[in-house]
Order: structure tokens, then sequence, then C-alpha cells
């Protein structure tokens, strides 16, 4: 995968542009640095490929932020949905890497292909932390994709509101969905994962009552589409108390259990198919965090 950095060291686009942007560029459609369009047939510049080989894992996107959020948040394009921006050219498609942090290097590109605008992140060695795009044209970015420790997240702001509403996290050798979360208020309440690699969720875990845990665990232990047992913690103490089962396979459960023992496990088991740098655990309180420093004068001053 090329460097995006190339496209500022070795241009290979023609065409007039404007001055290279000020160290002081927000974003700002009238400072930006434009470049006509790629003919037809012609490959643009720069592959914003985050999925990609190569690429080097950056910072993981939020769970409540898709970076820049709103369009009118970084202002890389008009700001306004439906006005054009002054720099897109014949049929609306350009290319346009910024120098943000004026260091000489490109931060971010905004490109608008086929009615599609995109900003892509770039970090200082030159891989892809971020890509944004407004799918919809509504100038809203509403899709963030970006690498992680352990594979490819992709973020989807559902309502248009700026932040996420649902995370897919990506297989990073396949592309396969391997989990997926949906996203109240900030907090993960809701994940389906699929433990077997068959491209169906078979762990469904549910936080029921909005304390940020998990307590509820809805298993297809025969990977048929059909929930056979779900186990419930029902006084929040990490261990399931109660356990109902579909023990002919209709759809319906049947029979129930109740220990307090704990023989019937607990939630732990199932957090841990979870990777420990996920904000999940964090909102749990499930790892221990580092204690911070006692406060003294010094720190306040």
């Amino acid at each position: 995968m090329s460097n995006p950095r190339g496209a500022q060291d070795n241009p290979t686009t023609t065409g007039t542009t404007s001055p290279s942007p000020s160290p002081n560029l927000t974003g700002d459609p009238q400072d930006a640095t434009y470049t006509t369009a790629p003919a037809a047939g012609e490959q643009p510049p720069v592959t914003a490929d985050p999925v990609g080989a190569g690429t080097a894992p950056g910072p993981t996107a939020g769970d409540t932020d898709l970076g820049s959020g709103t369009a009118g948040d970084t202002d890389l394009g008009s700001g306004t949905a439906g006005e054009p921006d002054p720099g897109a050219g014949t049929g609306g498609e350009y290319y346009s890497p910024r120098d943000v942090d004026g260091d000489g290097n490109v931060d971010l590109i905004h490109t608008r292909i086929e009615g599609v605008e995109t900003i892509t992140h770039i970090d200082e060695d030159g891989s892809i932390t971020l890509v944004e795009q407004d799918t919809d044209g509504n100038g809203t970015y509403e899709t963030g994709i970006a690498p992680t420790a352990t594979g490819i997240r992709l973020a989807d702001d559902l309502d248009d509101d700026g932040t996420v509403d649902l995370a897919t996290h990506l297989d990073p050798a396949t592309g396969a969905p391997v989990r997926q979360d949906v996203i109240e208020d900030g907090r993960i309440t809701d994940t389906r994962l699929d433990t077997t690699a068959d491209g169906n969720p078979d762990v469904h875990l549910i936080d029921s009552n909005g304390d940020g845990r998990f307590d509820t665990a809805l298993l297809d232990t025969d990977l048929d589409g059909i929930t056979n047992d779900t186990l419930v913690d029902t006084n929040g103490d990490g261990t399931f108390d109660l356990r109902t089962a579909d023990t002919d396979n209709d759809g319906t459960q049947e029979s129930f259990d109740t220990a307090t023992d704990g023989h019937l496990g607990s939630i732990e088991q199932f957090e841990a198919l979870i990777p420990a740098e996920d904000h999940y655990h964090e909102q749990a309180g499930t790892y221990p965090t580092e204690t911070p420093a006692d406060q003294t004068a010094t720190d306040l001053a």
C-alpha cells in the first residue's frame, strides 16, 4: 500500500493548484489545496485503504465519536448540506491533501468521488489512522473506519447526531464481522459475537439494567440461529443465577434453572472474549486501572 504522504512529496496530478495551506489551516475549503479530479480511466493518486496490508495500527476512534463528527466540526466540505464546495471542480470530484499543523507533512486528505465525501486521517509515520465518510451527502460523516490492535472497527452514526450508534469489528484478514456493538448514550449496551467464524453470531450479550456491565447471555450452542440457552445475572454480582433453555429447539424457552452457588457460571467467561483494551472493560470496570497519585498543592497549581 502506498504511503499517503507520497502524494505531497511526489505529486502525480496535473492542473493548477492554489498556494500551500497556511500553518493554521483548519480545513476551510477556501484555503485548501485543490487539484483537478482524475480523468476518466486514471487512478486517483492515493488509495485510502485502512484495511489493506501494510497499514500500521493507529489510534482507535472512541466508541462514541467518529472523529470529526459532522462536516461542520472540521468544515472540510461546504459546512452546510446542499451547498456547493468552492473547490469541487468539474463533476464535483476533487482530491485535497492538507497539512493541518504546518510541519510539511500531509495530516489529512479530503476527497469527493462519485458524490461520497471522504476524510482520511494520517499519522506522523504516514499510516492511515481513521477514514470518515459521508455516504448519503447530507453533510454529516456518519461512517468511520479505523485500525485497532486486533482488527478493524467500522463505526456508524445511524441517526446523524454525531455519535456512534453501531460499531462492527472486522477480521483484518478476511474482513468478516466478528463482533457488533450497539451503543447508547456512550455505553455499549448490546454485543453480538461470532466465536466460530462461520459468519453468524452465536453469543449475544446484553446490559439490561444500564449499569455498564453485561448481565444476560443468549447462546446459540448448535449454531442454527436459534437461542438454546439464556443465562441471567439477576442480582448484579457477576454470576448467573437464572438459566432458561429451549430443549426442543422450537425457538421457545421451556425449562428454567436457578442457582445461588455459581454453578451456572459467570459473565466473566464471555467478557474474556472482548479484547482487554476495549472500551467495554473501561465502562464496566472489569479490568483494574492504575490508581491515580494523591493530589497535592503542586498538582493543582
